[in-house]
């Protein structure tokens, strides 16, 4: 047996406790001053010097339930914790009971919990990096915000943010050019923290707010076309929006820092209400970028093509992707298309693999696995070097969709994304072939999956000289 079975078999055996641990819902647990004094330098300071719990015989914890603290006394004993211990139900109570005892190594293990294990995993791990920051614990928030970028973020409660964690994830998003291209970090991003801010308010606030500001769909099919009819005057009730706006701008001017308003549709800005919600100063920053940015469209538009990869890799090219494992893995650009429009890109095989895959992926309410291979899953759509196509493919399946020719080093595949037909389909090395994949999700983005050596590389085919 190991050291930690051991000390586990020590604490469940209540003849050898000589103190317990008593939660704040009455349930007392059995421990061993010892290992607390060996364990924790919070139990040190209260066993070992002239605190009132050094002649304690029961210290009792009314912030935390019996179930949170007995998460903490495991992991004295053994290092690690149990999906026993650790249920989804405590998770949240369990990280800050582990705050409250200076366990760093222990929060860190209960935010890997959350995100191998959790449904809902963006509403808890935002929740606990409010929490998170108001210990000044910068180390595990940028662990939290690896995980949470700007898509995830529409997916999460309002009310599970503070300001602080909100304002941490766009800074730290900032820097990896988020909300440079797409609608769900434009206008989407600018309408949730419109939300966030009249959530703070009150829930009438909030259900205004999310009744009349325009939808995302609406602003898609804008960006589409110049042509798209834009109702200027959505009417609401004037007296609501007069009383609470100014608290809105002073809520939301600092955040929309953070935001790249210049990328949203012009014809945005003509909705009164959107006016009135942004701080003069701010709006008139962003019609003069955007003045500037329309000479530079494509250039812009390029950065979507970007590949997204961990903080702790640098590519010596953002658009080729090298692969680093011996299994698959699958890696998405940075930004994803919506809206109406069509798009296209080539995926160049800069170096073969055993197995290389094309397509595109979906991220959003999806917990998605990147060391894997994206063709079993639901949210990938993808088309391999063996001229078969695959959707959440079953590994013990045949392939069965016979796409195309098979392709090869040098090889080059162009990928048409018909977004307003939710259609996709391939060119291999010239000779085009029928749609691939219909009734895609309305946000996708471009990815490959692969394998060491597998190279890729990734072209936008537009504004070619």
């Amino acid at each position: 047996m190991s050291l930690s079975s051991d000390l586990m078999c020590i604490l469940q055996d209540p003849s050898l406790s000589d103190i317990k641990i008593k939660g704040n819902d009455g349930e007392e647990i059995n421990a061993h001053r010892l290992i607390l004094v060996a364990r924790s330098e919070v139990f040190k300071r209260m066993l070992l010097s002239e605190m009132k719990e050094s002649t304690q015989d029961v210290i009792e914890f009314q912030e935390f339930s019996s179930k949170a603290l007995q998460v903490i006394v495991e992991f004295f004993y053994t290092g690690k914790v149990s999906k026993k211990t650790l249920k989804p139900e405590i998770v949240f109570e369990a990280l800050c009971c582990a705050d409250y005892f200076l366990l760093g190594v222990l929060m860190l293990h209960i935010i890997r919990f959350v995100k191998n294990n959790m449904e809902d995993k963006m509403n808890i791990l935002s929740k606990i990096l409010s929490r998170i920051l108001e210990s000044s614990c910068r180390e595990l928030a940028n662990i939290i915000c690896d995980l949470i970028d700007l898509v995830s973020l529409k997916s999460i409660d309002y009310h599970n943010l503070s300001s602080k964690a909100l304002e941490y994830i766009l800074l730290y998003n900032q820097e990896e050019e988020t909300n440079m291209f797409s609608l769900s970090s434009g206008y989407d991003l600018f309408r949730y923290i419109t939300c966030w801010a009249a959530s703070e308010i009150s829930e009438e606030v909030l259900a205004f707010y999310e009744l009349y500001l325009p939808s995302s769909e609406t602003v898609r099919i804008l960006d589409s076309s110049d042509t798209q009819k834009w109702d200027r005057n959505i009417p609401f009730k004037e007296e609501l929006h007069i009383k609470y706006r100014s608290e809105i701008v002073t809520k939301t001017s600092t955040l929309l820092n953070y935001v790249n308003l210049e990328v949203i549709h012009p014809l945005v800005f003509s909705n009164e209400l959107i006016k009135d919600l942004v701080d003069s100063n701010i709006l008139t920053e962003v019609y003069r970028k955007q003045a500037l940015l329309a000479g530079n469209y494509f250039s812009m538009l390029k950065n979507a093509f970007k590949w997204k990869v961990k903080r702790y890799r640098q590519l010596d090219n953002p658009f080729i992707f090298d692969s680093q494992s011996n299994t698959h893995e699958w890696v998405r650009t940075k930004f994803p298309f919506s809206g109406q429009d069509i798009v296209e890109w080539d995926i160049v095989v800069e170096r073969m693999c055993k197995s290389f895959w094309v397509g595109i992926c979906a991220d959003n309410g999806f917990n998605v696995n990147n060391n894997s291979w994206l063709g079993q899953h639901s949210y990938g759509w993808v088309l391999g070097s063996n001229g078969f196509i695959c959707h959440h493919k079953k590994d013990k399946d045949p392939f069965k969709n016979k796409y195309g020719q098979k392709f090869n080093e040098k090889s080059r595949i162009t990928v048409r994304l018909n977004m307003g037909e939710r259609t996709c389909s391939f060119t291999i090395d010239g000779t085009r072939y029928p749609i691939a994949f219909r009734d895609l999700p309305d946000e996708v983005y471009p990815a490959v999956s692969l394998m060491l050596p597998g190279v890729a590389r990734i072209e936008p085919l537009f504004g070619r000289t």
